[in-house]
């Protein structure tokens, strides 16, 4: 295996705009260095003003420098059937395929990024750019936002890389979808231009049937996943199906939760046949003992029964349950969390007041597990929830009335600014369910972003 370990500058803006004026690409084979290339390069358009103080690289200096198109054999001759290296790959890579669309040529190579590949096998760094690894490794870095200099700068880290790593960083080598393994009706130009955010996706078969829903905080990630999934049969079957992806941005990842569940009750694809019925299959139900203590319960949830609280999974409700016994001081043994005929441990240890034999108040005790399922309830409060919007000038919001949810919706920043009330213009109401009301509180606990405005 050879890798070709690159380095380009551009002419600055957008990635997705930006064209190269310098490369350099050095082959080597893990041990020594094979061969180098560099060249200036016309970009056909005027070079930023900050690019060109940054890297020294003027629009007269590339004014007669060769073309894209007329370097284009080269650059592919030296890097077909090689690992393209670069110390970014995610901005390196697809700009060099995007010169090569530009021209007819979809290139998918195999890739490797000396970023990413530092930080497992050099962690504990500050900072892991160009310069401050160089420094930390002392590879020499003489011209920095220089193409064939920073490529010999990433080549000083990957030898170190390459000698640190027992497998000869194959691990590390990530892979292109593989376009024979997809349905032939999908358009991956259009899956390229998909924004790596936080959205929720949808697949479609060939019969423009929706047969899968989807959420992430990176969907193309995420949707590259499902693309190069051949762990399962379903995951198979699948992929093969998949003639036509879109995507919803929400910004929000309280935003997309709610969608991706609101759709799949919804429209209900054949692929979420495990989210189609109750995504959230167990659920916190409390009762009184004989001696008048609230007792907890986590178990399945049915149609006729109303959970204080649900999750996902058995493991999940009882991880939450046990925060929840230490903040509020509950009894192991009443939140089912500790099998005796006695005691519970914690109370054997001073950490609980004694409720499981009968030591502590009832009416004390039962106070704290009503705080807590009043906590569960939003307290009966009304407030709103802001989080990120899709764009930077937008805020999303999800308003809970009373303690009951209410919907969501996306609105100007400033006209939530100038009059908080100005939302419900931009509310979409949602009929309020359990399920609704246990990830807007999973995600409160997990969220410390999410801002809280009470009325």
């Amino acid at each position: 295996m050879e890798f070709a370990i690159i380095d380009i500058e551009t002419s600055g803006g957008k990635p997705k705009d930006s064209k190269i004026i310098e490369i350099a690409i050095v082959i080597h084979d893990g041990k020594t260095i094979k061969e180098k290339y560099q060249s200036l390069i016309n970009p056909e358009k005027k070079i930023d003003w900050y690019v060109s103080k940054l890297t020294g690289i003027s629009n007269q200096d590339v004014e007669n420098a060769p073309k894209f198109y007329e370097v284009a054999k080269t650059v592919y001759q030296l890097i077909e059937n090689r690992v393209f290296v670069a110390h970014n790959i995610g901005f390196d890579y697809p700009i060099v395929r995007n010169e090569f669309k530009s021209l007819g040529l979809d290139i998918r190579l195999p890739h490797l990024c000396t970023i990413q590949t530092s930080r497992i096998l050099i962690p504990g760094l500050d900072s892991y750019g160009l310069k401050n690894l160089s420094a930390h490794l002392d590879v020499k870095l003489t011209e920095h936002h220089r193409a064939m200099a920073d490529t010999m700068a990433t080549v000083g880290i990957f030898e170190y890389l390459f000698e640190k790593d027992k497998h000869q960083l194959n691990t590390f080598v990530k892979h292109d979808i593989n376009p024979k393994l997809l349905n032939h009706k999908l358009n991956l130009n259009a899956f390229d231009e998909i924004p790596n955010k936080t959205g929720v996706y949808f697949f479609y078969n060939e019969k423009d049937e929706l047969i899968y829903i989807g959420k992430s905080i990176h969907i193309k990630k995420r949707i590259e996943q499902h693309l190069k999934n051949d762990k399962t049969e379903k995951a198979i079957k699948m992929r093969s199906e998949i003639a036509k992806i879109e995507y919803k941005l929400t910004g929000s990842e309280l935003i997309s939760l709610l969608k991706e569940s609101e759709l799949i009750k919804l429209h209900q694809p054949r692929y979420n046949r495990a989210q189609r019925a109750n995504q959230f299959s167990f659920g916190l139900y409390s009762f009184k003992d004989g001696r008048g203590y609230i007792n907890l319960l986590i178990k399945k949830n049915t149609l006729t029964e109303q959970p204080i609280h649900t999750f996902t999974t058995s493991s999940s409700a009882k991880s939450h349950l046990d925060n929840w016994v230490k903040n509020f001081n509950l009894c192991e043994k009443l939140s089912g969390l500790y099998t005796s005929n006695s005691s519970c441990f914690n109370y054997s240890i001073e950490k609980c007041d004694g409720a499981c034999v009968g030591k502590e108040d009832v009416l004390n005790y039962n106070d704290k597990v009503n705080s807590l399922i009043d906590k569960l309830s939003f307290d009966r409060k009304s407030f709103l929830i802001l989080d990120k919007g899709k764009m930077k000038s937008e805020a999303s919001f999800v308003y809970i009335k009373k303690g009951e949810y209410m919907g969501y919706g996306f609105a100007p920043g400033f006209i939530l600014k100038k009059n908080l009330k100005n939302f419900k213009k931009y509310l979409k109401q949602q009929k309020s369910n359990r399920d609704f009301k246990s990830i807007i509180n999973l995600q409160l606990a997990k969220n410390d972003k999410l801002e809280l405005i009470e009325f």
